[in-house]
């Protein structure tokens, strides 16, 4: 590792996408309160952690059922990582970077993110939420598509839904730049203001404010699932470039 007083940055490479790594524990695997979470049953639910001391990071595997190596080598205990070491945890590859300079706009940073204070603040922001959006209309399953500000992407993701009332862990159905189709067997009148915390994968979760725009409690036809359309109301610069960026990836695929 680098002389402290040059090394200025400490990141992961994942798919693409660079991570900071701050200074202290970072938690990586699939459950909600991690700081770093992958959508991926082969992950275990807290998979390993991350310890950087300014110049010096370790890792060390957190007793984790399908094991994590390094370059290769199994992780037991805590163990030094260099520029360039190759990290798998079940089926996920990180690699450790060590650069100099300012930090590039698209690496996601996780120095000031607690799970536990964003799954407290997710709860009680619900009763604070101030955004200005039109009545509400209810919106049949058959005339659902005009209704909509953009097209909607068949895409699977995991949530965290808080209103007033809810609070439950669900996955979509479908994307747009203006919003989730919520499946959940538990619903919110339409007009619910909420909050939704969108767990991707190899990131912190993605805060957006939100209103409940559309309510299906059955279909005769069995086309649609039970649940919500959620539209975004609040939707910060992170949270906007994830999206334009997944949708793209999304309309690439299907072409």
């Amino acid at each position: 590792m680098r002389d402290s007083a040059r090394v200025s940055r400490v990141y992961l490479e994942y798919q693409g996408d660079s991570i900071e790594l701050p200074v202290g524990e970072t938690v990586i695997g699939r459950d909600v309160t991690c700081t770093l979470r992958f959508n991926d049953p082969s992950v275990s639910r807290r998979h390993v952690r991350f310890v950087r001391r300014h110049d010096e990071v370790f890792v060390q595997d957190m007793g984790s059922t399908n094991g994590s190596t390094l370059n290769g080598r199994a992780i037991d205990g805590p163990v030094l990582v260099e520029d360039g070491d190759v990290i798998v945890l079940g089926g996920r590859t990180l690699i450790l970077r060590v650069g100099e300079g300012e930090k590039a706009e698209d690496t996601l940073s996780l120095r000031d993110f607690s799970p536990a204070k964003e799954m407290e603040r997710l709860r009680m922001a619900t009763t604070r939420i101030a955004v200005t959006v039109p009545p509400p209309v209810a919106v049949s399953p058959a005339d659902s598509i005009a209704h909509r500000r953009h097209e909607r992407t068949r895409h699977a993701l995991q949530l965290v839904y808080v209103s007033e009332e809810l609070e439950i862990e669900a996955t979509t159905r479908d994307l747009s730049a203006s919003g989730v189709f919520v499946c959940t067997q538990v619903l919110d009148p339409i007009g619910t203001k909420c909050e939704l915390a969108i767990l991707i994968d190899g990131g912190p979760p993605l805060r957006l404010g939100a209103v409940v725009r559309r309510v299906v409690e059955h279909d005769p036809l069995g086309k649609e699932p039970v649940g919500m359309g959620v539209e975004f109301t609040a939707v910060g610069a992170t949270e906007r470039a994830w999206l334009e960026r997944t949708i793209a990836k999304l309309g690439e695929s299907a072409a």
